[in-house]
């Protein structure tokens, strides 16, 4: 058994190692102009905030000038001011000292996420590190300069402490969700419907405090200069969508996304007490499938997904189905469509019922009087 799953593993990794260079060829098509595009995004709305206010970031007719000189592309900043004020140190910095320091951060994540939550042991685990870093989504956000690795990073934290009897710290953690809230928003919910009441609990005391501190900080005009962002750049050439709203027709997403929600929250729910690895991997996975808003290299949190589904001990089947989302997430930029469609395959997989998944794995059942009853 152990050799057959080595040998999935060891395939796997070959073929990420493999098709490394279409890496290379997709991200050189993009044509920025400056290194590391994501992060000027950041670097520069610091810098912008610091001396014009913090709701010029968003506006715009202040914003997308100097960035599309300097990228080559309009770029607006559609995050939240924390990931601004995160990013603030560096912004006293030159930009190619600042970006050096930023891919260490990044780098540093990947390593948290692979240390803490890769599969298997010696060999096994490392197999599993090549293949992640060689994925197109995790490659090209590093190479980006996105922030999604450092998110995902949180996620991984969050459920190690959770694993080990730490709710309220594992909640705390999650609350560094608001760097990037769109590619993990279900995350939560998941542990909430899972019966994680404390993690919840802890994530809504801290999390809400951050975005009342960003609304009075940037102002109700926030949300209207976003959307002419939005509209200003949406038929600028760039990187690809792959939710279920920016690939389908709208009567069809909804219908979609109602399906995405209802298997997800069957799976959580028929799983309650089987640990937290489950309730989070569905939450990531979910997230990318319904969110408005996410591009093609925010599907490297779906490595955490299938590293913490591995880690539940599925049928082969499922572990050999989840090993093979590798190819479809190369192939995201190229073929959305049918990335999408192989995610929500994946996901309706997980619906299957397994004696094994639903045995109490290594991560101890939480009892708090916080805990949801439906």
């Amino acid at each position: 058994m152990r050799l057959r799953r080595g040998h999935g593993i060891t395939t796997a990794t070959g073929i990420s190692a493999g098709l490394m260079f279409i890496d290379l060829q997709w991200s050189s098509t993009l044509h920025y102009r400056l290194a590391q595009p994501d992060f000027y995004v950041y670097y520069l709305a610091a810098r912008l905030g610091r001396a014009l206010g913090w709701a010029a970031i968003y506006d715009p007719a202040v914003f997308l000038p100097p960035v599309t000189a300097a990228i080559g592309k309009p770029l607006p900043y559609l995050n939240p001011p924390e990931l601004v004020w995160l990013v603030t140190p560096l912004s006293f910095l030159p930009y190619v000292v600042a970006a050096w320091i930023w891919t260490g951060v990044l780098a540093a994540a990947f390593v948290i996420i692979w240390y803490l939550a890769a599969p298997g042991r010696g060999l096994i685990r490392t197999f599993h590190g090549i293949g992640a870093a060689a994925l197109l989504p995790v490659f090209v956000g590093i190479l980006f300069g996105q922030v999604s690795l450092v998110v995902v990073a949180v996620i991984a934290v969050s459920w190690w402490l959770l694993s080990r009897e730490r709710p309220w710290l594992a909640g705390l953690a999650l609350s560094a969700l608001i760097l990037k809230p769109q590619i993990a928003f279900l995350v939560p919910l998941a542990l909430l419907l899972a019966g994680y009441g404390r993690v919840f609990l802890a994530w809504i005391v801290v999390s809400v405090p951050l975005a009342v501190v960003a609304l009075l900080t940037t102002g109700t005009a926030v949300f209207h200069h976003i959307l002419q962002s939005l509209d200003s750049v949406k038929d600028v050439p760039g990187s690809i969508q792959s939710s279920l709203l920016r690939q389908l027709p709208l009567p069809v997403a909804l219908v979609g996304i109602a399906g995405v929600l209802g298997v997800s929250g069957f799976i959580v729910w028929r799983e309650r007490g089987s640990g937290p690895s489950r309730p989070i991997a569905i939450g990531l996975l979910s997230s990318m499938l319904v969110s408005p808003y996410v591009n093609f290299y925010d599907l490297a949190a779906l490595v955490l997904a299938a590293w913490l589904i591995l880690r539940a001990k599925p049928p082969r089947w499922q572990q050999a189905l989840t090993l093979g989302m590798y190819v479809p997430l190369y192939g995201a930029p190229i073929w959305p469509l049918v990335t999408l469609v192989c995610l929500c395959g994946w996901l309706a997989s997980l619906a299957v019922p397994s004696a094994r998944a639903l045995r109490v794995n290594h991560a101890p059942r939480e009892t708090d009087p916080f805990r949801v009853a439906i």
